[in-house]
């Protein structure tokens, strides 16, 4: 059965799931913890506008409808036990559907001259900006604000640029992340931050200031890993 066959029988599942009662709900998420609690550092320092990732950027050529959308109303999503429930299904459901493989692997990019190839994982598998535009469309198919789900580039530990989805409530800059089930405020990950999009206009992208951080490389910056 394709991907997206599965994804929709899953995302039924997910709907009458969430039409029970909150307690109901928030009793069978796939994380039984208590909502993050918010701190003066549990929201992102935005600054200066930043280059616009190339992987957006084709993506929005190929998928143009995608990115129509230029005036957006910022909002931090008001977290509650449904809605951590529900963010929380849809990370394990996404990150349980998709098998990772790289972009080269995948689509043969080096031989068509790009760093990276962003597009929904269709097919059953994706890399780390595939993961994240599939649960950004899930949220935005559950309800969720568009302008509260920005795709943001990380560089790892390791050295590596990496895409995660900032997910923005009253609790902190919430990350959803491929390589981790847990969803953690955006500086309990260990990661560097470096750009992410804007709440107001996805097609802009702003830097991420955290003094406390060596600035990230050029080349982490522009590209992401396989991961």
């Amino acid at each position: 059965m394709r991907i997206r066959a599965r994804l929709i029988l899953s995302i039924v599942a997910l709907l009458a799931h969430f039409s029970m009662p909150i307690s109901s709900a928030a009793a069978g998420a796939t994380q039984a913890e208590r909502l993050p609690v918010a701190e003066p550092a549990a929201f992102a320092r935005i600054g200066g506008q930043a280059r616009p990732m190339i992987g957006w950027t084709l993506f929005c050529q190929a998928q143009p409808l995608e990115c129509s959308e230029t005036r957006l109303a910022p909002v931090a999503v008001i977290l509650t036990p449904d809605s951590w429930a529900e963010l929380n299904a849809i990370n394990a459901l996404a990150n349980k559907q998709i098998k990772p493989i790289g972009d080269d692997d995948h689509y043969g990019i080096s031989k068509m001259g790009i760093p990276n190839w962003w597009t929904y994982p269709d097919d059953g598998s994706g890399n780390c900006n595939d993961y994240v535009l599939l649960k950004r469309r899930l949220l935005i198919e559950a309800g969720w604000p568009k302008s509260a789900l920005l795709m943001t580039v990380v560089v790892t530990p390791e050295g590596e640029g990496h895409l995660v989805l900032t997910v923005r409530t009253d609790r902190g800059d919430l990350i959803l992340d491929n390589v981790r089930e847990k969803i953690l405020v955006w500086n309990k990950v260990g990661y560097r931050f470096v750009k992410r999009q804007s709440a107001a206009n996805h097609n802009v992208w702003l830097s991420i200031e955290a003094d406390e951080l060596a600035p990230a490389t050029s080349a982490a910056s522009s590209r992401v890993s396989s991961r």
